[in-house]
């Protein structure tokens, strides 16, 4: 399962179908589904999935500002399918998430938090 890990981590943004990700483990495609999922606890789609918005939320936070980019680089369809998945899976799109955790403004953020104020809208 290691080897379908680093396969899936080195290859993140290219199209990871179930048949391929069998062939690097050498079994067949359900034996790897049964066995990815009993491995990780997520199926193999799912896994990817996670797996490119934990990458996308790295990126945002360092500040990686093409939208566009960032998704054909991490193997969505286009800007519109990975802001869905983005905001199903944070709560944010991902614009806001990369506003929110921005080097600049982090101090900002928590002092409103701490005080329990809500933290004024951008004009953006």
């Amino acid at each position: 399962m290691n080897r379908v890990i680093t396969h899936i981590e080195e290859n993140i943004g290219e199209g990871l179908t179930l048949s391929s990700l069998a062939a690097v483990a050498c079994v067949s495609r359900f034996h790897f589904a049964r066995m990815f999922r009993r491995s990780t606890g997520y199926s193999p789609r799912a896994y990817v999935v996670r797996r490119r918005v934990e990458r996308a939320r790295l990126q945002l936070a360092q500040g990686y500002q093409q939208l566009s980019d960032l998704a054909a680089e991490l193997g969505f369809c286009d800007q519109s399918h990975f802001t869905r998945i983005f905001r199903r899976m944070t709560g944010f799109t991902p614009r806001e998430y990369a506003r929110r955790h921005e080097p600049r403004y982090a101090g900002f953020h928590a002092m409103c938090e701490a005080a329990g104020r809500p933290e004024p809208r951008s004009a953006a």
